[in-house]
């Protein structure tokens, strides 16, 4: 049995090692040239395809975690109120009065020279007097805030 079997290996690695050979040794002058049409894989991008599956969970919870919903309506009904025009005054910003600036040597800041109620006087940013604030000094106007308002106060020429 032992001399079969030791055949039956030598002609298997015989088989294999005559095919090794003829394919390492094999002539492309063999093949034909004409007449040989070369079919290609159709591509494929491996995408995967849009799931046209629908799930249907209309059956009832197996756990009875989840609680019925309320299925009574409640109807709000939101009661409008006819609108009443407010009438605000404009505030009349005629008592300031922005005359000019000066520029203080020693700290290279800004003065604002401001007529409050026909008082003349000088004020920097930050400072406040008579409830009027100096928020910022813009050379051609400042702009200050008094009763919770602001606005730009452009500046006055003495000719008028």
């Amino acid at each position: 049995m032992t001399y079969v079997l030791g055949l039956v290996v030598l002609a298997v690695w015989g088989l294999i090692i005559y095919r090794v050979f003829e394919a390492v040794s094999s002539n492309d002058d063999d093949l034909p040239v004409a007449g040989v049409k070369i079919t290609r894989e159709a591509y494929n991008d491996f995408s995967l395809p849009k799931d046209t599956t629908h799930l249907l969970l209309n059956y009832r919870d197996p756990f009875g975690m989840v609680k019925q919903k309320d299925t009574t309506r409640i109807i709000y009904r939101r009661v409008t109120q006819p609108k009443i025009p407010v009438l605000v005054k404009p505030m009349d910003w005629g008592f300031i009065r922005y005359s000019g600036y000066m520029l203080n040597p020693d700290t290279k800041r800004l003065i604002a020279l401001v007529s409050i109620n026909g008082q003349n006087m000088t004020m920097s940013e930050g400072q406040t007097k008579y409830d009027v604030k100096l928020i910022k000094n813009l050379r051609d106007s400042i702009k200050v805030s008094f009763a919770g308002k602001t606005k730009f106060i452009p500046i006055k020429s003495s000719t008028l």
